[in-house]
């Protein structure tokens, strides 16, 4: 046995007869929208100005060490940490994802 579509002609068969209440539209749950959580938090990037001609040796450096200039900042910060008596940066990372 073949199924037809419904057509036009069937569309008083479809409808709800008067006195039968219509049919309630049950709430669909409230998707969420955008982007999911992320299980960590990203740190932001913490911009500061150095001047062109120091840019300039910075890039000189990394050249001809073959580094890039992010590493000859993490340099940099690991000597100030030192000098001011305060732990390495892995020290610190370690210590923070501990907490």
């Amino acid at each position: 046995m073949s199924r037809r579509a419904p057509s036009i002609f069937d569309a008083d068969t479809m409808l709800p007869s008067a006195d039968e209440p219509p049919e309630t539209l049950e709430a669909a749950p409230a998707r969420k929208v955008g982007r999911p959580a992320r299980s960590t938090a990203k740190p932001k990037p913490t911009p500061f100005y150095i001047h062109p001609a120091v840019k300039e040796v910075l890039r000189d450096i990394s050249y001809h060490k073959r580094v890039k200039e992010h590493d000859l900042f993490v340099q940099g910060l690991e000597y100030v940490l030192k000098k001011n008596s305060y732990p390495t940066i892995a020290e610190i990372i370690a210590n923070a994802e501990k907490s």
